[in-house]
């Protein structure tokens, strides 16, 4: 039997917020989402569960994907390795004038974590 006892949960917004207009625009994830799903890929998370939901921030309704992933302690211990926190940090950042985001968040062993850019 695998055990896998470390989960993360990796918020993707759908939308950004439009401050001039005061209103949510889809945000264009061509090619960046695939981007984040390979990057996930090549360091042997091939075992994603993406989940469609619906949030709430800031009293604006918008529409996200959770990208779970199960991992055991001991793959988390090998020297070649990258953390999918990590790999989802380095994603968010280098994408954030597409995704146009105050911050990120995600979910590691039911812990929030939230950073703001």
């Amino acid at each position: 039997m695998i055990e896998l006892n470390k989960k993360y949960v990796f918020h993707i917004p759908l939308y950004k917020y439009d401050d001039n207009n005061d209103e949510l625009i889809a945000i264009d994830m061509t090619g960046i989402f695939d981007e984040l799903i390979d990057e996930f890929e090549e360091n042997g998370y091939d075992s994603l569960y993406m989940t469609d939901v619906n949030s709430l921030y800031k009293s604006r309704f918008f529409s996200e994907i959770l990208i779970s992933i199960f991992v055991s302690t001991e793959r988390l211990a090998k020297d070649d390795v990258e953390f999918p926190d990590r790999i989802f940090k380095k994603w968010f950042k280098k994408n954030n004038d597409v995704l146009e985001q105050e911050g990120y968040a995600y979910e590691y062993n039911n812990k929030m974590f939230i950073e703001k850019l």
